[in-house]
């Protein structure tokens, strides 16, 4: 067995009026991201003039004076607005969002249409509207035409929103693809150093990256038409799991990519293609050249809602030679790398330690003044997905994550000035923190955070086992969308006890646990 040393473990007196206040700076930090995520995407959307020109052209064919219109996922309101002013009498504006449905109000307001805009916070699956509408909109195409539920949304519309005759847009779904040699590409990386990454090359094959600029790539075949769903009659989205393309290649070109983009009908003779937006992108799928000249290449696609898998087969007259490809793939290489195993595949094999001893020691020790940097440091790694989402450069995401540190730090001196924190230590190296208040009947989890690297190694998992054994029981906060976090705890015996807006209450009873 694994020797534990718990040390001292700080008391951490985390009051009801500490906890709020912590929980309102980490909801501000969440608003002010999220708000600033939303104006800067929906500024690009807004940018976007062939998206504009062609959904503006598709409203101003449908809609006649007098109409209603509903607009589904209307985000900052464009097409509710544009079609109040085209001479809709009533229009109702759906998004998920509150923050959107502020603004769709304050735009309604600003082009005095709204006396005939509602902004409605929901999902349209939610709402009971009647069949009232002669034109439905929703813009849920999303890059690879099915991945925002476009199918299920008109269907749905059809059924309990659209008059008889009435009409939506857009009218249909294409997905298209078309062989390729990327124009601009890395040869080998790291590039300024003398030394290459072959390895790490190969793994970034499996990683689809979008095509911002058209003139990046040159294509070698005409488009194939992978599927194409009529909206208007269609119900359900249609398997996506085996989507295929033949193209004939002439052997002097090298191949090295497969781009798939989105086409729809918005309207009789009003079309939009991704290839021309600049808010929807093709999506590119890179392969590795074949070894030899081939007359044909065969591509296979499947779209599942966890990951995408490509196959590229160049075939000759005496020759098939096939590669496949998804993040699954890279997945399983970088864990099966992590975790010390042996592993032989397309990547060429790859011989790693295998019998990494776990080890020997866990210990806690009290946090110093000089721990700060490291806690700093361990704060930035909680958030980091997060901030890096809003676009901002490397510097301002770390002068908001080191804000944000502050402003943890300080409310908790403020509010817990006789608190107690441990640096937990993975054999003598420190990896995370720990914070317990044992003050109550029950022990408060307040914290426990371990550096990336340190993660998934049994360390959170055997110091809280360690809680346990102590008999009483443990009470702690964790936020929703730590998935990871959830399935731990209840892996280890806690349950649910209430929920805030952002965070599950959980506990765990030693009675209950056979203790």
């Amino acid at each position: 067995m694994v020797p534990i040393r718990m040390g001292i473990l700080w008391v951490a007196f985390m009051t009801s009026a500490g906890r709020e206040l912590l929980n309102n700076y980490d909801h501000q930090a969440k608003l002010f991201g999220h708000a600033h995520a939303l104006l800067k995407t929906h500024e690009t959307l807004l940018r976007d003039g062939e998206r504009n020109v062609r959904f503006h052209d598709a409203l101003r064919s449908r809609v006649t004076p007098g109409s209603n219109v509903l607009d589904i996922g209307a985000g900052t309101g464009i097409w509710a607005i544009a079609a109040a002013k085209i001479g809709a009498a009533k229009v109702v504006a759906v998004d998920m969002d509150e923050l959107l449905v502020g603004v769709i109000r304050m735009l309604a307001d600003e082009h005095g249409v709204s006396d005939r805009v509602e902004a409605i916070c929901a999902s349209s699956f939610d709402l009971q509207l009647g069949r009232q509408f002669d034109v439905v909109v929703s813009e849920t195409i999303g890059y690879l035409g099915y991945d925002e539920r476009i199918v299920e949304v008109m269907a749905d519309s059809r059924t309990r929103f659209l008059r008889e005759g009435g009409y939506i847009i857009p009218e249909s779904v294409e997905l298209y693809a078309a062989a390729g040699n990327l124009n601009v590409k890395t040869e080998t990386i790291p590039i300024g150093s003398d030394f290459e990454f072959e390895l790490l090359t190969k793994l970034n094959l499996n990683s689809p990256r979008v095509l911002k600029n058209d003139l990046d790539v040159t294509l070698l075949t005409s488009p194939s038409l992978l599927i194409s769903t009529d909206l208007r009659d269609t119900d359900a989205t249609p398997p996506l799991t085996d989507l295929k393309a033949t193209w004939d290649m002439p052997s002097q070109h090298e191949v090295d990519c497969v781009i798939a983009w989105v086409e729809s009908s918005l309207a009789p003779g009003i079309r939009l293609s991704t290839r021309q937006t600049t808010s929807w992108f093709p999506t590119v799928y890179r392969i590795e050249p074949p070894a030899r000249p081939f007359e044909k290449i065969e591509f296979t696609l499947s779209l599942t809602p966890t990951s995408n898998y490509w196959t590229a087969t160049f075939v000759s007259s005496e020759h098939r030679e096939s590669r496949s490809y998804s993040p699954e793939y890279a997945a399983t290489q970088m864990i099966a790398a992590a975790r010390g195993a042996e592993i032989t595949n397309e990547l060429g094999r790859m011989v790693l330690a295998g019998n990494r001893r776990p080890p020997s020691l866990i210990e806690l020790r009290e946090a110093r003044a000089e721990d700060k940097a490291f806690l700093r440091k361990l704060y930035h790694s909680t958030r980091a997905d997060e901030v890096t989402a809003f676009g901002w450069s490397e510097s301002e995401q770390d002068s908001f994550l080191t804000m944000q540190f502050e402003m943890q730090q300080r409310a908790y001196e403020m509010q817990f000035p006789d608190a107690e924190c441990s640096i937990i230590l993975f054999d003598d190296v420190p990896a995370g923190r720990l914070i317990v208040d044992r003050s109550g009947d029950s022990t408060s989890l307040t914290d426990i955070t371990l550096a990336p690297e340190f993660r998934g190694r049994g360390i959170g998992s055997r110091l809280i086992r360690q809680l346990q054994r102590e008999g009483k029981a443990i009470v702690l906060s964790v936020d929703k969308q730590n998935l990871s976090a959830m399935r731990l705890y209840e892996k280890l015996g806690f349950t649910r006890t209430g929920e805030t807006e952002f965070s599950f209450s959980m506990r765990w009873d030693a009675r209950k646990n056979g203790q």
